[in-house]
């Protein structure tokens, strides 16, 4: 579900059952997401009267938000669940309130498929599913008296494109990069040298065409081309 089809949702509607004796607000430091990652926050056991808002920084920014008021995935007696998926690049301001009659964890994190791009975060990962993790940035608990709970946080994703990975994966030592890329400007250079030098003396004999010279000089573009791709390839540079 988008965040125009809805700004707020709930699972149920336990205010009219439960007599709410107190409210608490509380804020969240900020959460800094990588591309394709995504906040979650865990309720156990399941609150009452879950609900969830998403206000982005600027309408353009889009988002998904899901309520689970009873998932089971995480532990065995049931959680529930607020998920907000970021679409893009942004900022987006996430709000949590529900109810609980009972004394329950939170645990507040991001879902990742690859939780080592958080080393700063002290967190155990948690399996979801095979290669995804839970990462907790919280873990609290709280003990309820049928206490209202508003939870909020700044939500930034960090990059607007999956980072693209190289065709040439393995990175060679420096050294030997290099020796690989002068052996390999020795060869086309010495080509080039001999093509020239032939192309030059066929035109002291007037045998040399002016095709000839432009398909030279052709060559010896190419070849530059060749070496400063090579130069990117092996991560050679002369600084």
């Amino acid at each position: 579900m988008s965040s125009q089809a809805a700004a707020a949702l709930s699972t149920t509607n336990a205010a009219s059952l439960f007599k709410v004796k107190n409210s608490i607000n509380i804020n969240f430091a900020s959460v800094k997401l990588n591309y394709g990652d995504y906040v979650a926050m865990f309720l156990t056991p399941p609150v009452y009267d879950l609900q969830a808002t998403v206000m982005p920084y600027n309408l353009s920014e889009t988002y998904d938000l899901h309520l689970i008021s009873n998932y089971t995935q995480l532990n065995s007696a049931g959680s529930s669940l607020v998920v907000m998926i970021p679409s893009g690049p942004g900022t987006y301001n996430l709000s949590v309130t529900f109810i609980s009659k009972a004394p329950f964890v939170l645990q507040y994190g991001i879902v990742t498929q690859n939780y080592t791009a958080y080393p700063h975060l002290a967190g155990k990962p948690v399996v979801l599913a095979t290669g995804v993790w839970f990462l907790p940035i919280v873990t609290e608990s709280y003990q309820s008296n049928y206490t209202a709970y508003t939870f909020t946080s700044s939500v930034t994703e960090l990059s607007d494109a999956k980072p693209v990975p190289s065709a040439f994966s393995f990175k060679f030592p420096s050294v030997v990069s290099l020796t690989i890329f002068l052996v390999i400007s020795a060869l086309l250079i010495y080509v080039d040298a001999f093509v020239v030098s032939d192309t030059y003396w066929k035109e002291k004999s007037q045998e040399a065409s002016r095709k000839r010279w432009i398909g030279v000089i052709l060559l010896v573009a190419f070849t530059l081309l060749i070496i400063y791709w090579s130069m990117g390839l092996l991560g050679v540079k002369f600084t």
